[in-house]
């Protein structure tokens, strides 16, 4: 699994449903805080539920390499101008960070490329530890986190 393959699977998780689809395609237009706000908690139920049924029929290698890719996705996103915009105590920082990823990459790297459109204090947890949850539920065993780069915030040291 590469970047590509990652963002296809978020992005099939919003497709499942046309209503959510259309949601979200108007919020990245207008990126309207109001309609953001929404979709927070949509993030954190639904689209992390859709995620979840595809990572279930992975295999552990599969697995792997969707957790690493999502490590690598927060921890790039992981810096002070971002948090500057979004606000959150350090756990309150990345699941906001994991928002901006289960949004899918064209609200990613818009949020990437220019700080100031983020919405402040929007959360979808859930989305950065589903891979975690789903290899241990399938292969019995925890997750070996952060091999090649660390979720917690503060961590990205070229971003702080």
């Amino acid at each position: 699994m590469n970047a590509t393959r990652f963002w296809e699977i978020i992005e099939t998780a919003w497709t499942t449903d046309r209503v959510l689809f259309n949601l979200r395609e108007t919020a990245l237009t207008t990126n309207d805080p109001t309609l953001i706000r929404q979709l927070g908690n949509i993030v954190s139920s639904q689209i992390a539920g859709h995620i979840r049924q595809q990572l279930l029929y992975m295999d552990e290698r599969e697995l792997t390499r969707f957790n690493h890719v999502m490590e690598e996705k927060l921890f790039h996103i992981d810096r002070e101008e971002i948090h500057e915009r979004v606000n959150g105590s350090d756990e309150g920082f990345l699941h906001r960070r994991c928002f901006i990823v289960g949004m899918g990459e064209r609200y990613y790297d818009m949020i990437d490329e220019n700080p100031a459109a983020a919405t402040m204090n929007v959360s979808a947890g859930d989305i950065g530890f589903i891979g975690y949850r789903i290899y241990e539920e399938k292969f019995g065993e925890a997750f070996e986190r952060y091999c090649l780069h660390c979720i917690e915030s503060g961590s990205n040291s070229r971003g702080w």
